[in-house]
Parts: C-alpha cells; structure tokens; sequence
C-alpha cells in the first residue's frame, strides 16, 4: 500500500494491532488501517523536511514525530492537530524518539550528540544527556522505565537511569554506527543492530555480549516481538529477516522488496510483520 509519495523511514504500531503510523521523506505522517488496506483520514503535516522517527504512546492517543527540522511534534492522534509548539531543544537532526512505559516522558537523540529527556504532557525539558561523541541513532526504554539505552554512530551504547540521568553503563558495541537498539520484553537483553553487518545481544546489567551475533547485510531497523522470542532486521539488500533471539539463527524465508527497506516493526501480538520501503510504500 502506497501511503506517501516519497521514501519511508519509520514505522511503528499502535497497541490495537490494526493501524500503522509511518514517517517519510515528505514531511508527513500517515495513519494505515492494515486490516482494510487502506489509509484513515488526511496526513499529519507540520513537519518542515524528513521525518525521520515516529513513536506511538501507551494508550494510543498520541503519536511523537522528528527529523531532520530538529524539532519533534507530539500530535493527538484524532484531530491529527499539534498538541502544543513542536519541541526544539536540539541543534541537530533529530533521528529517534520514543514514550516511555507509563506514556508520561519522551526521549529523543539527535544529530548534535545529545540525548533529551522529555515531560511527554507539558514538552518542558526533564535532562539532557552528553556522553556520545557522534550522532545518536536510537533511544528507547526499559520496559519498566526506570533506565534510557541510546546507541550511537560513535560505536557505543549507552544505557542512563531515566530519573536522574546518571550514565550506568558504556558498550563499546560495534566496529560502525549502532543503528538501533531495542529491550527484550523482561529487560535483562539489550539487542543492537549495526552498519557493521552484524546485531548483537548485551546483558543489560554486564553489558556482557550474549551468544554469537546475526550476521548479514547492513542493518538500518530492528524490532522485537513482544513475548521477546524473535527479532526483525531491515538491510541494503532489499530484504527482511526473522532471528531467533535464542539460537541467534534465521528463522524462515528471506523476505525480499523490491525498493529498498528502510524500517521494520512487529504487531504486538507478534503476528504481522510491517515495513517501509524507498518508495513510499507499507508492506505486510
């Protein structure tokens, strides 16, 4: 289904399994009812150049955007309108963002190094976090909150605790830019995905590398099912791939695009798959 008119870069869920939200090179966002095939209502536009991650909170209410303006936008999902003034704290592209658990905090990272922690109801600024030495690729939460991994294009990832921002740990994680990273369900993994052609498991608490890395293509998205049993990867050579986080081995067929794949996510009952492609298109 063709949802814009240029490339897609993110691409997340909502919690009712059914919509899609997706970012792209237009400066849009597009809501697609994946059960209809179909598009639900006009585009989310306030963005002024590439929208580069896109964000859904807890209760489905909202949606958190960013790119490469250097602003992030919290929208209400409904009216499709900005909830206050887009958030402009960062003097660089603003690559990722993501709600914490309880919906309450925002964390984004961004071109210009830094890491930003945010009240999700007022936009006020809780911390800002400068550790990395390079671009910070992606953010997310624990799934009890209390800690923030960022990974970076400086090769690391970094984990914080998220009320007070200290800086926990350091993984010197990959031999190139960390491209995403994502937390197993119960929060002890960490799993990181490179340009290195390599995704990785971390212990959490250690930041011990766990078993072998999946070794393919240069990865540019990775999701993780919700029972934590499988991961997804998008890579250069127009394909999806499914791994055990077990056995760190391919599960399944290669599933090949046609364009490009920039973003990959998992329905959180585990049993759609859903990327963007070069062309502006959501598959599933």
């Amino acid at each position: 289904m063709r949802s814009h008119t240029e490339s897609l870069l993110a691409v997340a869920f909502f919690k009712d399994g059914r919509r899609v939200v997706s970012a792209s090179h237009d400066k849009t966002l597009r809501i697609c009812d994946m059960q209809r095939g179909s598009l639900v209502g006009g585009p989310f536009e306030g963005h002024k150049d590439y929208v580069r991650s896109v964000a859904v909170s807890p209760d489905d209410s909202r949606i958190a955007s960013s790119g490469d303006d250097k602003a992030i936008i919290i929208w209400d999902v409904e009216s499709k309108q900005m909830i206050f003034d887009p958030l402009e704290k960062h003097t660089g592209w603003v690559l990722s963002v993501c709600f914490s658990p309880d919906g309450k905090r925002l964390a984004s990272g961004s071109h210009d190094k830094t890491v930003v922690i945010w009240d999700a109801e007022t936009g006020g600024v809780l911390a800002t976090l400068n550790s990395h030495n390079n671009s910070v690729w992606s953010v997310a939460f624990s799934p009890d909150g209390l800690q923030l991994a960022s990974g970076s294009a400086d090769h690391s990832i970094r984990i914080w605790r998220s009320d007070d921002a200290e800086l926990l740990l350091t993984i010197n994680a990959h031999q190139h830019w960390v491209r995403s990273v994502v937390w197993s369900p119960d929060g002890q993994q960490l799993v990181s995905a490179s340009f290195d052609k390599t995704v990785k498991f971390w212990s959490s608490d250690t930041g011990a590398q766990i078993g072998q890395p999946c070794t393919s293509h240069t990865y540019h998205s990775l999701a993780i099912s919700s029972d934590g049993s499988f991961i997804a990867t998008a890579s250069d050579d127009k394909a999806l791939r499914l791994w055990c986080t077990k056995t760190h081995k391919l599960m399944g067929q290669v599933l090949e695009h046609a364009a490009l794949v920039r973003c990959v996510a998992i329905s959180p009952n585990g049993e759609l798959l859903v990327s963007g492609d070069g062309e502006g298109k959501v598959l599933l």
